[in-house]
């Protein structure tokens, strides 16, 4: 059996081999939003716009940049090397973002809102859930960003516990910490 499982493996990383890769870049302009999203793959991700300026939701990308030191609260226009990686043995794509250089970071207004998704519902096979509740009754995004439950603690306990889909509406408070304003299914 060991044997079969070796020349498997062997197979697999003969098929998935280095010459089976594409590897192209360019250089692009990235739009990146006040706030950070949570991610299924990276926990959380940068909201990005790509070679456009924010606004439409059909143009967000999801992703993370290289070297760059993001601060909440501030919009930013990068200008960033993009790096796609293509493996035609899998069909798969990694997109990869590295930063070159600031070129405007702006404050929004301290009430300005942002949706971001608590649990969700996967390929109707599953949730993941982006928020727990940590030993000092605090609550915490993707084991990376505090938040202040506000008046909906109850109501989050709840929605973990019965892993209901829930989107919640924030606002920045101090320090790089969020503020929920509002619950929605």
């Amino acid at each position: 059996m060991k044997k079969v499982i070796f020349l498997l493996t062997v197979i697999l990383l003969i098929a998935c081999s280095e010459n089976d890769e594409s590897v192209t870049s360019q250089q692009v302009e990235l739009f990146v939003d006040h706030y950070k999203t949570t991610s299924i793959i990276n926990g959380t991700a940068f909201v990005i716009y790509e070679n456009v300026a924010p606004g439409n939701n059909a143009d967000k990308i999801y992703g993370q940049i290289n070297r760059f030191n993001f601060e909440p609260g501030f919009t930013y226009q990068l200008t960033a090397n993009k790096t796609i990686i293509e493996n035609a043995g899998t069909n798969a794509q990694t997109v990869r973002y590295d930063l070159i250089t600031i070129n405007n970071k702006e404050a929004v207004s301290p009430d300005a809102e942002f949706r971001i998704p608590l649990i969700q519902f996967f390929n109707g096979r599953g949730t993941a859930t982006f928020i727990r509740r940590q030993a000092d009754s605090t609550f915490i995004l993707s084991n990376e960003i505090p938040f202040n439950c506000n008046y909906f603690c109850v109501d989050l306990d709840r929605a973990i516990e019965r892993e209901t889909a829930i989107e919640g509406t924030f606002t920045h408070g101090p320090e790089g910490t969020y503020i929920l304003q509002e619950l929605a299914n």
